[in-house]
């Protein structure tokens, strides 16, 4: 069976969601480098069988330790919009 392996990553910042690096079958990672002023990075990974079962992991990392901040810019901003 064929396996569709994707991932995306998103940056929060003060002025909203950055777009990231990404790998989206069937092609090679683009690697972009992360926004100076992000407080929080996302990365989602989507991992499929064509046919079966799929699998989808965020991985939420702060990049800051200012919770109040972090907490008003995903109150402003919302979750990220992945299109995987």
């Amino acid at each position: 069976m064929s396996v569709c392996d994707e991932w995306e990553i998103m940056h929060l910042t003060p002025n909203g969601w950055k777009d990231g690096s990404y790998r989206h079958e069937p092609g090679d990672a683009v690697e972009i480098a992360p926004p100076a002023d992000d407080v929080l990075t996302v990365r989602r990974h989507v991992s499929a069988t064509y046919g079966g079962a799929s699998r989808v992991t965020e991985d939420r990392t702060p990049r800051t330790e200012d919770m109040a901040l972090l907490e008003q810019l995903l109150s402003k901003f919302g979750d990220p919009g992945f299109g995987v």
